[in-house]
């Protein structure tokens, strides 16, 4: 019965991170997507991106260029 509770709870555990990360990514990717096909393809005559080629395009972007922060405190 122990070994019954251990897997439901593993399992518990990584269906939780994979909702988290889903929830996560759709955060990170919904505006760009949103505001790409709604707003700059149809004035530019661009192509229209799904949800993943949006996603994946900013993950490159993120790691080609990445974000410096090169504010100094002051005491």
């Amino acid at each position: 019965m122990e070994m019954i509770n251990k897997t439901s709870t593993a399992l518990t555990v990584i269906i939780s991170i994979v909702f988290l990360s889903l929830i996560v990514v759709f955060l990170f990717t919904a505006p760009t997507w949103y505001i790409w096909n709604n707003i700059v393809a149809p004035k530019f005559d661009a192509p229209l991106f799904s949800f993943w080629e949006t996603f994946f395009t900013m993950m490159m972007i993120r790691f080609i260029i990445p974000t410096y922060n090169n504010t100094k405190k002051e005491k």
